[in-house]
Protein backbone atom coordinates (compact mmCIF):
# COMPACT_ATOMS: atom_id res chain seq x y z
CA UNK A 1 0.00 0.00 0.00
CA UNK A 2 1.32 3.44 -0.94
CA UNK A 3 2.19 5.85 1.86
CA UNK A 4 0.02 8.95 2.42
CA UNK A 5 2.91 11.13 1.25
CA UNK A 6 3.24 9.19 -1.99
CA UNK A 7 -0.50 9.36 -2.60
CA UNK A 8 -0.52 13.10 -2.01
CA UNK A 9 2.43 13.59 -4.35
CA UNK A 10 0.73 11.60 -7.09
CA UNK A 11 -2.59 13.37 -6.55
CA UNK A 12 -0.98 16.77 -6.94
CA UNK A 13 1.55 15.88 -9.64
CA UNK A 14 -0.17 18.22 -12.07
CA UNK A 15 0.60 21.15 -9.79
CA UNK A 16 -3.01 22.32 -9.65
CA UNK A 17 -4.54 20.52 -6.69
CA UNK A 18 -3.12 22.65 -3.92
CA UNK A 19 -3.28 25.87 -5.91
CA UNK A 20 -6.92 25.22 -6.77
CA UNK A 21 -7.65 24.44 -3.13
CA UNK A 22 -6.01 27.68 -1.95
CA UNK A 23 -7.88 29.77 -4.52
CA UNK A 24 -11.22 28.17 -3.64
CA UNK A 25 -10.62 28.50 0.09
CA UNK A 26 -9.87 32.21 -0.20
CA UNK A 27 -12.63 32.93 -2.71
CA UNK A 28 -15.27 31.11 -0.65
CA UNK A 29 -14.31 32.73 2.63
CA UNK A 30 -13.85 36.23 1.21
CA UNK A 31 -17.20 36.08 -0.61
CA UNK A 32 -19.07 34.98 2.50
CA UNK A 33 -17.30 37.49 4.78
CA UNK A 34 -17.70 40.45 2.40
CA UNK A 35 -21.27 41.55 3.33
CA UNK A 36 -20.43 41.93 7.02
CA UNK A 37 -17.07 43.60 6.31
CA UNK A 38 -18.74 46.04 3.91
CA UNK A 39 -21.35 46.98 6.51
CA UNK A 40 -18.66 47.59 9.13
CA UNK A 41 -16.65 49.74 6.74
CA UNK A 42 -19.79 51.81 6.16
CA UNK A 43 -20.34 51.95 9.94
CA UNK A 44 -23.63 50.09 9.64
CA UNK A 45 -24.94 47.13 11.61
CA UNK A 46 -24.70 44.09 9.32
CA UNK A 47 -28.05 42.51 8.44
CA UNK A 48 -28.76 39.03 9.84
CA UNK A 49 -27.87 37.29 6.58
CA UNK A 50 -24.43 38.96 6.60
CA UNK A 51 -23.72 37.72 10.12
CA UNK A 52 -24.80 34.21 9.10
CA UNK A 53 -22.56 34.33 6.04
CA UNK A 54 -19.64 35.55 8.16
CA UNK A 55 -20.07 32.52 10.39
CA UNK A 56 -20.17 30.19 7.42
CA UNK A 57 -17.04 31.81 5.98
CA UNK A 58 -14.94 29.83 8.46
CA UNK A 59 -15.73 26.70 6.48
CA UNK A 60 -14.05 27.97 3.31
CA UNK A 61 -10.98 25.69 3.67
CA UNK A 62 -13.14 22.64 4.39
CA UNK A 63 -15.45 23.31 1.46
CA UNK A 64 -12.48 23.90 -0.84
CA UNK A 65 -10.85 20.65 0.28
CA UNK A 66 -14.07 18.73 -0.35
CA UNK A 67 -14.46 20.34 -3.78
CA UNK A 68 -10.94 19.37 -4.87
CA UNK A 69 -10.63 16.00 -3.14
CA UNK A 70 -14.16 14.77 -3.86
CA UNK A 71 -13.83 14.31 -7.63
CA UNK A 72 -10.46 12.60 -7.03
CA UNK A 73 -12.01 10.21 -4.52
CA UNK A 74 -9.65 11.41 -1.78
CA UNK A 75 -12.15 12.49 0.86
CA UNK A 76 -10.67 9.97 3.29
CA UNK A 77 -7.40 11.90 3.14
CA UNK A 78 -9.14 15.17 4.02
CA UNK A 79 -10.51 13.78 7.26
CA UNK A 80 -7.29 11.87 7.87
CA UNK A 81 -6.22 9.85 10.87
CA UNK A 82 -7.47 10.48 14.38
CA UNK A 83 -5.89 7.99 16.76
CA UNK A 84 -2.81 9.17 18.64
CA UNK A 85 -1.49 9.31 22.19
CA UNK A 86 -3.54 11.74 24.32
CA UNK A 87 -0.31 13.48 25.36
CA UNK A 88 0.09 14.87 21.83
CA UNK A 89 -3.44 16.29 21.92
CA UNK A 90 -2.75 17.98 25.26
CA UNK A 91 0.56 19.36 24.00
CA UNK A 92 -1.14 20.73 20.89
CA UNK A 93 -3.91 22.33 22.96
CA UNK A 94 -1.29 24.05 25.11
CA UNK A 95 0.86 25.16 22.14
CA UNK A 96 -0.42 28.69 21.49
CA UNK A 97 -1.11 29.49 25.18
CA UNK A 98 2.47 28.41 25.98
CA UNK A 99 3.88 30.89 23.45
CA UNK A 100 1.72 33.64 24.94
CA UNK A 101 2.64 32.76 28.53
CA UNK A 102 6.39 32.76 27.88
CA UNK A 103 6.15 36.10 26.07
CA UNK A 104 4.09 37.64 28.86
CA UNK A 105 6.50 36.34 31.52
CA UNK A 106 9.41 37.96 29.68
CA UNK A 107 7.37 41.14 29.37
CA UNK A 108 6.87 41.21 33.15
CA UNK A 109 10.58 40.46 33.67
CA UNK A 110 11.54 43.67 31.82
CA UNK A 111 9.08 45.74 33.82
CA UNK A 112 5.93 45.44 31.76
CA UNK A 113 2.47 45.29 33.26
CA UNK A 114 0.17 43.14 31.13
CA UNK A 115 -3.52 43.93 31.17
CA UNK A 116 -4.12 40.21 31.67
CA UNK A 117 -2.15 37.01 31.23
CA UNK A 118 -4.75 35.01 29.34
CA UNK A 119 -7.47 35.88 26.86
CA UNK A 120 -10.03 33.04 27.03
CA UNK A 121 -13.36 33.14 25.17
CA UNK A 122 -15.58 35.58 27.03
CA UNK A 123 -18.64 35.86 24.78
CA UNK A 124 -20.93 33.46 22.97
CA UNK A 125 -19.34 34.57 19.68
CA UNK A 126 -15.79 33.74 20.80
CA UNK A 127 -16.89 30.37 22.15
CA UNK A 128 -18.57 29.61 18.82
CA UNK A 129 -15.45 30.77 16.95
CA UNK A 130 -13.33 28.27 18.89
CA UNK A 131 -15.41 25.41 17.51
CA UNK A 132 -16.31 26.74 14.09
CA UNK A 133 -12.88 27.95 12.99
CA UNK A 134 -11.04 24.91 14.35
CA UNK A 135 -13.26 22.53 12.42
CA UNK A 136 -13.81 24.76 9.40
CA UNK A 137 -10.11 25.38 8.80
CA UNK A 138 -8.07 22.38 9.87
CA UNK A 139 -9.53 19.76 7.54
CA UNK A 140 -8.41 22.05 4.73
CA UNK A 141 -5.06 23.28 6.04
CA UNK A 142 -3.73 20.15 7.69
CA UNK A 143 -6.03 17.46 6.29
CA UNK A 144 -5.70 18.40 2.63
CA UNK A 145 -2.92 20.94 2.03
CA UNK A 146 -0.22 19.98 4.53
CA UNK A 147 0.60 16.50 3.13
CA UNK A 148 0.71 17.78 -0.43
CA UNK A 149 2.86 20.84 0.27
CA UNK A 150 5.26 18.88 2.48
CA UNK A 151 5.57 16.24 -0.22
CA UNK A 152 6.47 18.81 -2.88
CA UNK A 153 8.46 21.40 -0.91
CA UNK A 154 9.82 19.55 2.10
CA UNK A 155 8.69 19.61 5.72
CA UNK A 156 9.80 23.15 6.57
CA UNK A 157 9.19 24.72 3.15
CA UNK A 158 5.76 23.14 2.89
CA UNK A 159 4.77 24.45 6.33
CA UNK A 160 5.99 27.96 5.49
CA UNK A 161 4.04 28.03 2.22
CA UNK A 162 0.93 26.73 3.97
CA UNK A 163 1.35 29.40 6.64
CA UNK A 164 1.54 32.11 3.98
CA UNK A 165 -1.67 30.84 2.36
CA UNK A 166 -3.25 30.64 5.80
CA UNK A 167 -2.28 34.27 6.42
CA UNK A 168 -3.62 35.58 3.10
CA UNK A 169 -6.88 33.73 3.78
CA UNK A 170 -7.29 35.90 6.91
CA UNK A 171 -7.55 39.03 4.77
CA UNK A 172 -11.32 38.55 4.94
CA UNK A 173 -11.17 39.25 8.68
CA UNK A 174 -8.93 42.31 8.57
CA UNK A 175 -11.84 44.73 9.06
CA UNK A 176 -12.79 44.64 12.76
CA UNK A 177 -16.31 45.84 13.60
CA UNK A 178 -14.95 48.16 16.30
CA UNK A 179 -13.11 50.41 13.84
CA UNK A 180 -14.67 49.71 10.44
CA UNK A 181 -11.32 50.12 8.72
CA UNK A 182 -8.67 47.71 7.50
CA UNK A 183 -6.36 46.67 10.35
CA UNK A 184 -3.04 46.77 8.51
CA UNK A 185 -1.00 46.17 11.66
CA UNK A 186 -3.04 43.13 12.63
CA UNK A 187 -2.95 41.66 9.13
CA UNK A 188 0.78 42.27 8.88
CA UNK A 189 1.37 40.48 12.17
CA UNK A 190 -0.76 37.57 10.99
CA UNK A 191 1.28 37.28 7.80
CA UNK A 192 4.45 37.01 9.90
CA UNK A 193 3.07 34.82 12.68
CA UNK A 194 1.07 32.20 10.82
CA UNK A 195 3.98 30.74 8.81
CA UNK A 196 5.80 30.34 12.14
CA UNK A 197 2.76 28.81 13.77
CA UNK A 198 2.37 26.52 10.76
CA UNK A 199 5.81 25.08 11.58
CA UNK A 200 4.79 24.47 15.20
CA UNK A 201 1.52 22.84 14.15
CA UNK A 202 3.36 20.87 11.47
CA UNK A 203 5.88 19.50 13.97
CA UNK A 204 3.33 18.21 16.49
CA UNK A 205 1.07 17.07 13.62
CA UNK A 206 3.86 14.95 12.15
CA UNK A 207 4.96 13.59 15.54
CA UNK A 208 1.37 12.56 16.26
CA UNK A 209 1.16 10.55 13.02
CA UNK A 210 -0.82 13.32 11.32
CA UNK A 211 -3.75 13.00 13.68
CA UNK A 212 -6.52 15.48 12.89
CA UNK A 213 -7.36 15.53 16.59
CA UNK A 214 -3.97 17.15 17.19
CA UNK A 215 -4.40 19.72 14.42
CA UNK A 216 -7.84 20.72 15.68
CA UNK A 217 -6.58 20.85 19.28
CA UNK A 218 -3.73 23.22 18.35
CA UNK A 219 -6.12 25.52 16.53
CA UNK A 220 -8.58 25.42 19.43
CA UNK A 221 -5.75 26.35 21.80
CA UNK A 222 -5.24 29.55 19.86
CA UNK A 223 -8.85 30.50 20.65
CA UNK A 224 -8.68 29.35 24.26
CA UNK A 225 -6.00 32.00 24.75
CA UNK A 226 -6.40 34.47 21.89
CA UNK A 227 -3.38 36.77 21.92
CA UNK A 228 -4.91 38.83 19.10
CA UNK A 229 -7.10 40.42 21.77
CA UNK A 230 -4.10 41.71 23.72
CA UNK A 231 -3.82 45.52 23.66
CA UNK A 232 -1.26 47.01 21.28
CA UNK A 233 -0.42 50.00 23.43
CA UNK A 234 2.98 48.51 24.30
CA UNK A 235 4.85 47.16 21.31
CA UNK A 236 7.30 45.39 23.64
CA UNK A 237 4.77 42.66 24.36
CA UNK A 238 4.00 42.20 20.65
CA UNK A 239 7.70 42.00 19.81
CA UNK A 240 8.41 39.52 22.61
CA UNK A 241 5.53 37.34 21.45
CA UNK A 242 6.96 37.31 17.92
CA UNK A 243 10.49 36.54 19.16
CA UNK A 244 9.32 33.65 21.35
CA UNK A 245 7.25 32.28 18.48
CA UNK A 246 10.21 32.56 16.09
CA UNK A 247 12.54 30.81 18.55
CA UNK A 248 10.15 27.90 19.10
CA UNK A 249 9.47 27.67 15.37
CA UNK A 250 13.21 27.46 14.70
CA UNK A 251 13.52 24.54 17.12
CA UNK A 252 10.51 22.85 15.51
CA UNK A 253 11.91 23.44 12.01
CA UNK A 254 15.19 21.81 13.00
CA UNK A 255 13.31 18.82 14.41
CA UNK A 256 11.22 18.56 11.25
CA UNK A 257 14.34 18.64 9.07
CA UNK A 258 16.02 15.92 11.11
CA UNK A 259 12.88 13.80 11.00
CA UNK A 260 12.75 14.16 7.21
CA UNK A 261 16.40 13.10 6.89
CA UNK A 262 15.86 10.01 9.05
CA UNK A 263 12.82 8.98 7.05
Amino acid sequence: MASPTAVASTADSDGTGTATFAALACATTWTLALPAATAWMQHRTPPPYAIACAGLSAFGPLLAALAVAGPRRQLGQVFGRWRTHPAWILLALAGAPLVHTIATALYVAIGGRPTQWFYPPNTAETVAALVVFSLGEEFGWRGFAHPRLVSRFGAVGGCLILGAIWGVWHLAYSVPPETGSVDLFGFGMIMVQLPLYAILVGWVFERANRSMAVAIAFHAGGHLDNFQRAPRTDLRLQILHLLVLAALAAVAARALSRRAIRS
